[in-house]
């Protein structure tokens, strides 16, 4: 028999019981969507963790700052790992890593026409900002040929307040107000860096703001980022005549990042401050994606960097997505195996019912392959329609789950944005399904097509 008969032959049979072949699809129909609705709710929320988690950060940008090993009893072992002109080469050469910027970071006063504040300035290679994703909301970036330019953050314009409402009294009763980031666009900024060794002795800078960042990474938010040419010419004024008042060690504030005060410890032991005046504060190293940034991340630490990036949090996120949805794809993998027990059934009592036609088809010449191949593709074909129509079955609950999660919880945050949607089919999901639902019919189909193949073709014939 040819493949297009059995086909035909397979589609007309399931037809000819209209009401079994329904309910039996009906019970695929139900399996399929519940697998993949349930599936679908474990990759919602792991994917809606990674979003909030890169609200914060990128994924794939690893932060590095100096770092040494230890032993187990805490003791250091070998040489304190410096981040120098070497190390940038060193990690250009790592497999994944697609940029890499050395980074200073000062912290200095600041005013703003007649509004004074505080600034945490960040240099950066220019050349390397847009591969480290400084996406704006307003404005350019810095050009590599320009001087004291900056881009700032979005949340940089509330680090100024009005000298004269706070001499007033108007902030204390009004509160902090919020400020439209774009006011810094086009503006001037002078900052005043102060000298670590004689606080008295003071710098001024002038800045000209080019551009402002957007509101997805609030890890950028609060600082303001430079040229590392104009930005180590800050710190070095901050840092002259630092060897002698610290020859004896202690803690020196470079910087702030983050909100947090970074101090860098002098002592004899590490070495003069005159070899370390080059090291850079941190660097930023970007890589192809999230799965690189953890394993690059892990690397370097192995080297005895002190490296982290967002990526490194992830893994508990995955793990707690990947138990949620073994539960979940269980709870509906118990819902399709009962529909693979109903596509048994219905092809056995076929069976029954078609004893005296099974019995002419091996007569006339058909083999026991071609009987085998029959039974199983009916089987076959009330998956396949099952999982078709559950398929669309899960784009719709999902739709629906979407639209009241996203109507509960705006109305719960008072008309905030949209929240994620918490039920994501993907396409490869979509594919499975379809895809095992045709196994499954195909598995049912093994036992009835063996118990055909064995029916004696004359008892067939005479059975009434």
């Amino acid at each position: 028999m040819r493949k297009r008969d059995i086909i035909f032959m397979a589609n007309n049979n399931l037809w000819r019981r209209k009401a079994r072949t329904i309910l039996t699809c009906l019970g695929v129909v139900i399996g399929t969507a519940s697998i993949v609705v349930m599936l679908s709710l474990g990759i919602g929320l792991r994917v809606s963790m990674e979003q909030s988690m890169a609200q914060w950060g990128s994924l794939n940008i690893i932060r590095i700052h100096p770092g040494m090993q230890y032993d187990r009893e805490g003791n250091p072992t070998g040489e304190e790992k410096r981040l120098t002109d070497e190390t940038i080469e060193e990690l250009k050469a790592i497999n994944g890593v697609v940029a890499v910027s050395p980074a200073y970071n000062v912290y200095g006063e600041a005013r703003l026409g007649r509004k004074q504040g505080h600034l945490s300035l960040v240099g950066v290679d220019p050349a390397t900002m847009e591969d480290l994703e400084f996406t704006l909301s307003h404005g350019r970036l810095p050009a590599m040929d320009e001087r004291f330019t900056l881009v700032a953050g979005s949340q940089v314009i509330n680090n100024f307040w009005d000298e004269r409402a706070a001499r007033q009294g108007r902030m204390m009763m009004e509160g902090p107000q919020q400020q439209d980031p774009a006011e810094l666009l086009d503006k001037r900024i002078l900052v005043t860096i102060h000298n670590q060794a004689d606080y008295e002795k003071k710098q001024n800078f002038n800045f000209f703001v080019v551009g402002i960042l957007d509101e997805k990474n609030m890890e950028r938010a609060w600082e303001v980022y430079g040229s590392i040419h104009d930005i180590k010419r800050l710190r070095d004024f901050m840092m002259q005549g630092v060897e002698s008042s610290q020859s004896m060690g202690g803690p020196v504030i470079v910087g702030m990042s983050g909100g947090m005060r970074i101090a860098r410890s002098v002592s004899s032991r590490q070495g003069s401050k005159d070899d370390r005046k080059g090291d850079y504060d941190y660097i930023l190293v970007k890589t192809k994606d999230v799965g690189q940034a953890k394993i690059v991340s892990k690397e370097l630490r192995d080297r005895g960097y002190n490296a982290w990036s967002m990526a490194d949090s992830l893994e508990g996120i995955e793990n707690t997505s990947r138990t949620i949805q073994a539960i979940l794809g269980g709870i509906g993998g118990i819902t399709l195996f009962v529909a693979a027990i109903g596509i048994t059934n219905t092809m056995v009592m076929s069976i029954y019912e078609r004893t005296r036609e099974i019995g002419i088809i091996k007569v006339i010449g058909a083999s026991f392959g071609d009987v085998r191949a029959l039974f199983l593709t009916e089987a076959s074909l009330i998956g396949l329609m099952g999982g078709i129509l559950g398929l669309g079955l899960s784009y719709l609950a999902s739709g629906i789950i979407n639209k009241l999660a996203s109507g509960y919880m705006q109305s719960g945050m008072m008309g905030g944005a949209p929240s994620a949607n918490i039920s994501i089919i993907p396409v490869w999901l979509a594919a499975f399904a379809v895809c095992f639902a045709i196994m499954i019919g195909l598995c049912s189909g093994l036992y009835p097509a063996n118990r055909a193949i064995k029916l004696s073709p004359i008892v067939a014939i005479r059975n009434e």
